[in-house]
């Protein structure tokens, strides 16, 4: 029984890394698993602390997946309108693109989303249509940033808890 624990225990760990591009919060999946580990053995090898921090990160790495497009909009010569376009635009692209074509569609669809509402809001805001292309394009790197980012944390947060059970 230990051992189907411990394999269970693992194909979650693997899966919180596998599930990010299809939008889910796998960084999440990962404290969850940890969590259920540290309460199965006592908190020996998993404590709180350590949980805590596997937390944090998750947390962490949410704000900054969600604000890259943004930030990364504004870089590219946006106003707070691509801003909030590419943030916008993001969360709607992903929700749109989920149903047509559940992984690629959930990725494609957050970064052209964020690419659109950012170009759109630039443009109604300033109506220059080269400065609202550039800020679409900041959104879509930011975008696609921060999804490589959540994933390198999400596999950081992997080794660092397979290290604390090994």
């Amino acid at each position: 029984m230990e051992i189907a624990g411990i394999i269970i225990f693992w194909i979650v760990l693997i899966g919180g890394i596998v599930v990010i591009p299809f939008g889910i919060p796998g960084t999440f999946i990962i404290v969850a698993d940890a969590l259920v580990y540290g309460l199965a053995t006592g908190f020996e090898k998993i404590t709180l602390l350590f949980v805590g921090i596997l937390l944090a990160m998750a947390v962490a790495v949410e704000v900054v997946e969600g604000i890259l497009g943004a930030f990364m909009a504004n870089r590219f010569g946006g106003s707070k309108w691509s801003m909030a376009g590419a943030i916008l635009g993001g969360f709607i692209g992903a929700v749109i693109g989920t149903p047509i074509a559940p992984v690629i569609g959930t990725l494609l669809g957050g970064f052209l989303g964020a690419f659109t509402g950012a170009t759109l809001l630039e443009w109604i805001h300033s109506s220059d249509i080269e400065r609202s292309l550039r800020a679409g394009l900041g959104a879509f790197f930011g975008a696609v940033g921060g999804k490589i980012t959540k994933i390198v944390v999400a596999i950081i947060m992997v080794i660092m808890t397979g290290i604390r059970v090994f």
